[in-house]
């Protein structure tokens, strides 16, 4: 009688497994859809930030700042403006080169390799540029657009 008991336990026990397996495997595809559709929003919040930081400190040092971008899947982004201890060709790196692409597992495509911003806050091109960042899963797709002044569009 003990065996027989400890028998039907078992047969529950893997029931119960197969159960949450099957459970797991129809709720992992959706998982990671909502994580890599919220790793996509964090690349283009954060690119959105770069060129704000860019136009901001253009006109707080009063001189050129740059955005510059790299495409790809170690696609990176950082801002550069005139040193403001050292003299005039020296540059400064504000808050650093950020490997977006590895940190959030996204591709970009940008079609200009940077942004130049004058002492004003606005674009010294004249170009709209626009950073295409694609997610891992085929789902997974947002772009940024800088207007032709430089200011954040979408």
């Amino acid at each position: 009688m003990p065996g027989h008991i400890l028998c039907i336990a078992y047969l529950e026990m893997m029931v119960v497994v197969m159960i949450v397996g099957v459970l797991a495997l129809l709720g992992f595809p959706k998982i990671r859809r909502a994580l890599d559709k919220a790793n996509v929003r964090s690349a283009r919040a954060y690119l959105g930030t770069a060129v704000a930081t860019g136009r901001a400190v253009a006109v707080q040092r009063g001189c050129r700042a740059v955005v510059h971008f790299t495409s790809g899947a170690s696609g990176t982004v950082w801002v550069t403006a005139c040193s403001r201890t050292n003299p005039a060709p020296a540059v400064d790196t504000i808050g650093g080169v950020e490997p977006l692409a590895s940190r959030y597992r996204v591709t970009l495509t940008a079609t200009r390799d940077s942004i130049q911003f004058d002492p004003r806050g606005l674009s010294m091109d004249g170009v709209t540029t626009t950073v295409q960042i694609a997610g891992a899963i085929a789902g997974g797709y947002d772009s940024l657009l800088v207007n032709t002044i430089g200011k954040v569009m979408r």
